[in-house]
């Protein structure tokens, strides 16, 4: 069969009988302030670029969608406890949610950007010959990692959101996100007893590539703000109307983010990123 290759993202409702079962368990999205971001107010080169960092958000829900049920998974197959596995399947129709606010804001201005995506390399391939409690301390830990970076940058977004709809829709996002959050250290506190020094060190290996990732969020010299506009020459009003933090302030929040929400506590657990590679990876 010929692989499919990349394709605009785009996500289907289907409505009816689907629709109201998913509305009891996750009720509310319809009742965010829709229809009142005066678009039109706004540079059309804000709104294009908003447009994108929305859709790309969707995208990036979404893949939480597929990690999610990747960690239930591997969890299942390792015999975790299994209030744990159902406490972690409540997550998945939280990142439904979060592809629908997303995707609506997305909408709001104007319409999903042309993102691609390919299905078959969406998410990085699980290794089915590493052992089942290995695998899922691995898994937990990577996704563990991206929640933790999602939600404290988020927060930021959110805090700089001056419009009450994308304001609206990142308190909806972090509240889930706080849960989220507290899954990874839940696994490590039953997990770890049950490591060796050869694992820890095999998962701070794995956190430090997970960290090399995320690093374009602040290896990065961002334009400062002159006279109270960006580099674009779009006012820092506007920019937090949409949902954006400007992006001097962001390079800050990731490090600290990183430091304070991800190595501190994978130091406490006794998985230690050595420091010559916290100083690459901070640099």
């Amino acid at each position: 069969m010929t692989r499919a290759g990349p394709a605009p993202f785009e996500v289907e409702w289907l409505g009816g009988r689907a629709e109201h079962y998913f509305r009891k368990v996750r009720p509310g999205a319809d009742d965010l302030p829709w229809g009142t971001l005066p678009v039109g107010d706004y540079p059309p080169s804000l709104v294009e670029a908003a447009r994108t960092t929305w859709t790309e958000l969707a995208v990036n829900e979404y893949r939480a969608i597929v990690r999610f049920s990747d960690v239930m998974r591997a969890m299942a197959l390792a015999k975790v406890p299994l209030d744990l596995l159902g406490m972690t399947g409540d997550f998945l129709a939280d990142e439904c949610v979060h592809v629908e606010l997303a995707s609506r804001m997305a909408m709001e201005l104007g319409g999903g950007a042309p993102v691609a995506v390919d299905m078959d390399t969406f998410v990085p391939p699980i290794d089915g010959a590493t052992p089942a409690f290995e695998r899922a301390s691995q898994i937990v830990l990577e996704v563990g990692i991206s929640e933790a970076f999602a939600g404290g940058t988020g927060l930021g977004h959110r805090n700089a959101a001056s419009h009450a709809l994308p304001r609206a829709i990142f308190d909806r996002i972090l509240a889930d996100e706080s849960r989220h959050r507290r899954f990874a250290p839940i696994y490590f506190e039953w997990a770890a007893e049950r490591f060796d020094d050869g694992e820890r060190a095999r998962l701070a290996a794995v956190a430090t590539r997970m960290l090399g990732a995320l690093s374009t969020y602040w290896k990065v010299t961002p334009a400062p703000v002159v006279d109270g506009k960006t580099r674009n020459g779009w006012a820092l009003d506007e920019l937090h109307a949409v949902g954006w933090l400007e992006a001097e302030k962001l390079v800050v929040l990731a490090r600290e983010v990183v430091r304070r929400d991800i190595l501190e506590p994978l130091d406490a657990i006794g998985i230690v990123v050595p420091a010559e590679e916290r100083e690459r990876l901070l640099a």
